[in-house]
């Protein structure tokens, strides 16, 4: 089974499926074996990385019966894999565990988080360990967090905190210094390509989603089923990519203002279009892959130099910013355009 084929539900995740994180696979590995483990691990990397899979093959592990572990196959390693081991506590927003808190919150309350530390002081059920998963711990809210913070200060014997996150920066410094890093990196793109491919994937579209995965396995499996994503994206490329003069912004922001619902998904697809010039730019994929790019931007992925990139990348960071301070979505769509063609005519022949 090839590294992380935890994005295909028909398929039995391991361990050993994450040997292709390098030095992370090794050293945790290396603790689990030896039992130096710690208790709070913090597992941060981007969407689709299987972030999820692996605090529960740790779960697995630390509560497998078997001789060898995880066995995946012992009473214990198939609760935790089914969700129902007694012993596994779960957080995560919207699903809440306190009868206190409402269902389908955004955040974690902090609520939610004195219910499970309440919840850790009792006896575990199977007299072992206990096992605290928080997935998505960004979305605790501060006194959530707060909350926690104490009970990592002083944790108690037999318990593991594993928390997932997309954003580490969202938490508190305390919180993040008192777990275990296990940064998760882009998975090689032979993995990303061989599970796309046990996925029915052509290879011609297999292709086209390791382009814009980012070296995720499940951003990959996504967009490769997803119609509507590379229609707007060739709108994307359209409009904002292969925009010639300062009089075509106004219709191009006119045309987008009534797409205003689909502002999170535009700026995430430029973002991920300027990130994959960057890749090329920087030898970690190939130029072929830039073929529907103009050609300003395909020299400016040869010859840009850091800057650049970095100023696009704020570019969209502002656009977030402007939105999020409702700020008119065609008005936030003109500052992006100008931006992007500003970048653009300096790379023009």
């Amino acid at each position: 089974m090839s590294a992380a084929e935890s994005a295909k539900g028909d398929l039995m995740p391991v361990l050993s499926d994450f040997r292709g994180q390098g030095a992370l696979y090794d050293g945790l590995i290396r603790t689990l074996e030896d039992g130096s483990f710690v208790h709070a691990y913090l597992i941060s990397g981007a969407s689709g990385m299987g972030k999820r899979t692996l605090a529960r093959l740790m779960a697995q592990y630390l509560l497998c019966k078997g001789e060898r572990k995880p066995c995946g196959v012992c009473p214990a390693c198939i609760q935790v894999r089914d969700g129902n081991h007694p012993d596994v506590i779960t957080v995560m927003p919207g699903k809440p565990l306190s009868p206190e808190v409402k269902a389908g919150m955004a955040s974690i309350p902090v609520d939610e988080i004195r219910h499970v530390n309440s919840l850790v002081g009792q006896h575990t059920f199977e007299g072992g360990r206990r096992i605290v998963i928080i997935e998505r711990a960004e979305k605790m809210n501060q006194p959530a967090q707060n909350a926690l913070l104490k009970t990592l200060e002083e944790p108690l014997a037999g318990t593991v905190f594993l928390l997932t996150t997309e954003s580490p920066e969202l938490l508190l410094p305390t919180i993040v210094s008192r777990c275990r890093a296990l940064k998760m990196h882009p998975w090689p793109d032979d993995v990303v390509l061989k599970v796309l491919r046990e996925h029915g994937v052509s290879p011609e579209m297999a292709q086209k989603a390791l382009s814009v995965s980012g070296g995720s396995i499940g951003r990959a499996i996504a967009v490769a089923a997803d119609e509507a994503y590379w229609q707007r994206r060739g709108d994307v490329m359209r409009d904002f990519f292969e925009l010639q003069s300062r009089g075509d912004i106004l219709k191009v922001s006119t045309a987008w203002k009534d797409r205003k619902d689909e502002s999170d998904e535009l700026l995430d697809d430029v973002e991920d279009m300027l990130r994959q010039l960057q890749l090329v730019r920087f030898g970690r994929q190939d130029e072929a892959l830039l073929a529907d790019y103009p050609p300003a931007w395909q020299r400016l992925a040869r010859e840009g130099e850091l800057q650049s990139f970095i100023s696009l990348m704020e570019a969209v960071g502002t656009a977030r910013r402007m939105r999020a301070n409702q700020v008119t979505w065609q008005a936030v769509v003109e500052q992006l355009l100008l931006s992007l063609m500003e970048e653009k005519n300096r790379w023009s022949m």
